[in-house]
């Protein structure tokens, strides 16, 4: 049950942490906001890491240990933060948390297939689900304007 609580309060902070990034990005601009929020981002972790660790994950030969698939996080969130930038602006903050939603489900079932062999019908009809929902809302909203 605790699990499911901390992925609500995930859901709570992306999506807020989505706002001020867009807010950022038209304030300053998409690369200094993405700067910002990096920055903020790295003062942060190394604090965290002084106060529970030791520093030592700082040190070279700590982090050219690391394999290199684990540095891909850090391209696809600063792609992520920038695409959210550009897409939550156009669409707001509803329709672009339901579309990344989508992208989420879709990826992640591709992604439960690749690493653990499962897939189900009723995986990919939810997303396709997910997906009519989106489009229902949005016929809705231009037949009303």
């Amino acid at each position: 049950m605790f699990v499911y609580f901390v992925s609500i309060a995930n859901g709570l902070l992306n999506t807020v942490n989505k706002m001020v990034n867009v807010r950022a990005g038209q304030c300053l601009g998409k690369a200094r906001g993405s700067l910002v929020n990096y920055a903020e981002a790295s003062i942060i972790s190394l604090c965290l890491i002084f106060v529970l660790g030791n520093g030592g994950e700082l040190s070279w030969e700590h982090i050219s240990q690391v394999p290199l698939v684990f540095y891909l996080g850090s391209f696809c969130g600063l792609a992520a933060m920038v695409l959210i930038m550009l897409g939550t602006t156009q669409t707001g903050a509803m329709l672009s948390t339901i579309l990344m939603l989508a992208g989420q489900l879709g990826t992640a079932t591709a992604l439960d297939y690749v690493f653990f062999g499962t897939c189900s019908w009723q995986k990919i009809l939810g997303i396709f689900l997910v997906i009519a929902g989106i489009a229902w809302r949005e016929k809705i909203q231009h037949e009303s304007v």
